[in-house]
């Protein structure tokens, strides 16, 4: 139960703080934040969260199921720029992809130098 309450109460803070400031970023985002950043400092996952965060992945899916239904609704109203959101967001992807792969190959020229060759 323990691990239940701990993971309502980082929604509610994070739904406090975005609502008390005005944050673009949704309080359900803010909270897991919350909860990623006391679970990295605290190095470590107790029992009770690790049953609650099982038991909460199991119905994800339907979690899920109202924003994919807003979104189905939206569809028939596009909105004026959504073109360019599009391209926007491509480029993002594309950009990102490229810049993850450079990072990538620069990192494993490095080990490759200062290790030699990695076995297979």
């Amino acid at each position: 139960m323990f691990g239940f309450a701990f993971y309502i109460a980082m929604y509610l803070v994070g739904s406090y703080l975005s609502a008390r400031f005005a944050l673009p970023i949704p309080g359900a985002i803010i909270g897991l934040g919350l909860v990623f950043a006391v679970l990295t400092l605290r190095g470590k996952v107790d029992a009770p969260l690790k049953v609650s965060s099982d038991v909460l992945l199991l119905y994800l899916v339907l979690m899920l199921v109202p924003t994919c239904v807003g979104v189905v609704n939206l569809i028939h109203s596009v909105p004026p720029g959504i073109l360019s959101l599009i391209l926007v967001l491509v480029l993002a992807l594309v950009a990102g992809c490229l810049a993850t792969a450079w990072i990538a190959n620069t990192l494993l020229a490095r080990r490759h130098a200062a290790t030699g060759p990695i076995a297979s």
